[in-house]
């Protein structure tokens, strides 16, 4: 899908292995921009360089234009083909510096945050060349300029992107969806982060890794305000949930998935450490 005359956005669909005969349908948005050379944020999971490098094509250009991969944070379904494209192009890789241990060390990342079907999202680490910053300026092309914000609480070096000409603001997963997954590693984070979008967005086209792209405020604001208010519900549930003797299972995952309304499956370690996180001074 073409954005701008050089933003495209690009989705990749994709399956997650819950468990034996239970399969869960998602999709990542993946942006290309094509100035004299192609910068990606982001590359889907494993496997996704081939619908990346079709559609590269596609536009009459070649793979080997590729020159920077910019990783929003070290989740599976955004580094997935990272290496296999680096491997292929000799690009380069820039992320934030707290993301590096999970995109350098997939192993690490699997015992830390075990994702159902990690291995089948992402089976090889990337090496990061260079290491962004908040506040960074990056030049994409000569009239695209990227202003790296970084915004934790979906991940420690979450990053948001602005393009400053094209006026879009790219969050990744950085505003949670109402009555989705679970999905963040601080709360406090989380939600200091969604009032910094919230000033950002102002005037600005949203992009986001799940939703088409939104160009009107009413909805943005809507979006962004459905994902505080489901926050806080979550937060109200955790707090009457979560006992301080904890038993060594997911019992409090359980019963406050089942509060939320949620399917059971979902009590997994990604969402216990997220609801966990509600609790932390």
């Amino acid at each position: 899908m073409k954005l701008k005359d050089k933003i495209h956005l690009l989705k990749i669909d994709f399956e997650i292995t819950i468990s034996p005969g239970k399969i869960l349908s998602r999709f990542v948005n993946v942006i290309l921009i094509f100035g004299d050379r192609i910068t990606l944020i982001d590359t889907g999971v494993k496997g996704s360089e081939e619908k990346i490098f079709s559609y590269i094509r596609q536009n009459n250009r070649n793979i080997s234009d590729i020159d920077t991969i910019i990783l929003s944070h070290s989740h599976p379904d955004h580094i997935g083909s990272a290496n296999k494209i680096k491997e292929l192009t000799k690009c380069r890789v820039f992320a934030h510096s707290s993301e590096i241990p999970w995109i350098e060390n997939i192993g690490l990342q699997n015992r830390e945050r075990p994702v159902p079907g990690f291995s089948d999202l992402v089976d090889n680490p990337v090496k990061v060349d260079n290491i962004l910053q908040d506040g960074q300026e990056l030049k994409a092309d000569t009239d695209v300029t990227l202003e790296i914000i970084h915004a934790p609480g979906h991940s420690k070096g979450s990053l948001n992107i602005l393009f400053k000409e094209d006026h879009i603001l790219f969050t990744a997963d950085s505003v949670p969806l109402k009555n989705d997954i679970p999905n963040y590693d601080n709360y406090p984070d989380l939600m200091n982060s969604l009032k910094r979008i919230k000033l950002n967005v102002r005037d600005n086209i949203l992009l986001t890794s799940w939703t088409p792209p939104l160009t009107n405020y009413s909805d943005i604001e809507k979006l962004i305000n459905d994902g505080e208010e489901y926050m806080e519900k979550i937060e109200m549930i955790v707090k009457e949930t979560y006992k301080e003797d904890e038993p060594g299972s997911f019992i409090f995952c359980s019963e406050t998935i089942g509060k939320l309304g949620l399917p059971s499956f979902l009590a997994t370690p990604v969402v216990d450490n997220a609801f966990k996180s509600h609790l932390k001074v």
